[in-house]
């Protein structure tokens, strides 16, 4: 008898092909760069143009595009993104300051026919500063001496734009001043807090304390800023 041989079995040999899509940024050669203020961060930084493309991928290489490209800004500093080019967004900007600023000269006005008004010295030297124009919200605040000493709330606000100018001195008296008038004031505890780290050297137990008090008001944030503030207590 013959003796059957094991059948050998062909192999079929291929390939896979893998394919997909994807988008492609790049910077956009055809709009410069522009130094402004993002609106997402508030900082001055470079805004760059880019643009975003799909590509048919072919083993993950772009192969064919798919569809226009589209262009958008980018902030240098946060990376926060708009649908805009950088000359376009810069546009927009000016507009929007040149706005702000005209409601800055309308409510300085109206403070002038009503000096005592606490409300609208408080919206004037918020709009100051939202601008980076601090120099104005601290003369709003000379200017009219009765509207800011009749209100707990101005007194803060003012705190905070020396806290914007790293006058940390002079923030916390006002948040003192303040917390005077209303000593369960959240805002003006949590800034007073942010104040007390600032100093040189840190004044972590008093940042703590304030903290606490503005957790306890139930200030937005508080809760970080004490575990922060407690930290750096124990550090020292």
């Amino acid at each position: 008898m013959g003796v059957n041989k094991p059948s050998r079995r062909k192999l079929r040999t291929g390939f896979f092909i893998l394919f997909g899509s994807r988008q492609i940024v790049s910077n956009d050669v055809s709009a410069a760069p522009t130094r402004t203020v993002c609106p997402r961060c508030g900082h001055e930084a470079d805004i760059v143009g880019k643009t975003v493309r799909t590509w048919f991928t072919l083993f993950f290489l772009p192969v064919i595009p798919l569809g226009g490209a589209r262009r958008f800004s980018q902030c240098s500093q946060c990376g926060a993104q708009f649908s805009v080019d950088p000359d376009q967004l810069r546009s927009r900007l000016e507009h929007n300051e040149q706005q702000q600023s005209q409601e800055a000269i309308t409510l300085y006005n109206s403070l002038r026919a009503s000096p005592a008004n606490a409300i609208t010295l408080n919206q004037l030297m918020m709009l100051y500063a939202s601008l980076k124009e601090y120099a104005q919200a601290l003369g709003a605040a000379a200017d009219f001496p009765a509207a800011l000493h009749s209100s707990e709330q101005c007194m803060t606000t003012l705190g905070r734009v020396y806290l914007a100018m790293n006058d940390v001195d002079n923030a916390i008296k006002w948040f003192d001043a303040a917390l005077a008038r209303n000593a369960q004031l959240g805002e003006a505890h949590f800034h007073k807090a942010i104040a007390c780290l600032m100093q040189n050297p840190p004044q972590a137990q008093k940042a703590v304390a304030a903290a606490r008090a503005a957790k306890n008001a139930g200030y937005p944030d508080a809760d970080a800023l004490l575990r922060d503030a407690q930290e750096k207590a124990r550090v020292d």
